[in-house]
């Protein structure tokens, strides 16, 4: 089965996902049904996550302003990672936000747990995001 990228309606199943893929970037308190949900609704931002064999393996929050897009909260559940889940959903996304006539991506490194830096760092300019001054950039 291939991985799909879509914006998703809220479920049971997509919020116990959406807690194990933030898992280690919440805190146990933000990790609960109505602040997922809330994530999932917030109007001012767009929501995308990977499913695989009816399971959530990564999320990503954008907000779009004129041409240019924000990512944040980009996460795999750690089981899943390092098997190009993410390349895939930034792949999927970057074609949807070019459709949208959106020429530059950004997203801060500031935002990133301590621990998870190096490793996105390293993920983000292997799929051709440029860092200077903790953001990434990419031009569509």
């Amino acid at each position: 089965m291939r991985l799909s990228v879509f914006s998703p309606e809220s479920s049971t199943q997509l919020l116990i996902d959406l807690a194990k893929i933030y898992q280690g970037y919440f805190p146990p308190e933000q990790l609960t049904q109505e602040s997922l949900q809330a994530l999932i609704e917030n109007e001012q931002t767009q929501f995308y996550v990977t499913l695989f064999n009816e399971r959530h393996l990564g999320a990503l929050q954008i907000q779009v302003t004129e041409h240019q897009a924000q990512l944040s909260l980009l996460s795999v559940r750690d089981l899943t990672r390092r098997r190009g889940i993410a390349k895939n959903l930034l792949r999927e996304v970057e074609k949807q936000l070019k459709s949208e006539q959106v020429s530059m991506i950004s997203m801060s490194l500031k935002e990133i747990p301590e621990a998870e830096k190096q490793g996105l760092t390293l993920f983000m300019q292997a799929v051709g995001y440029q860092l200077s001054d903790s953001v990434f950039t990419k031009t569509l």
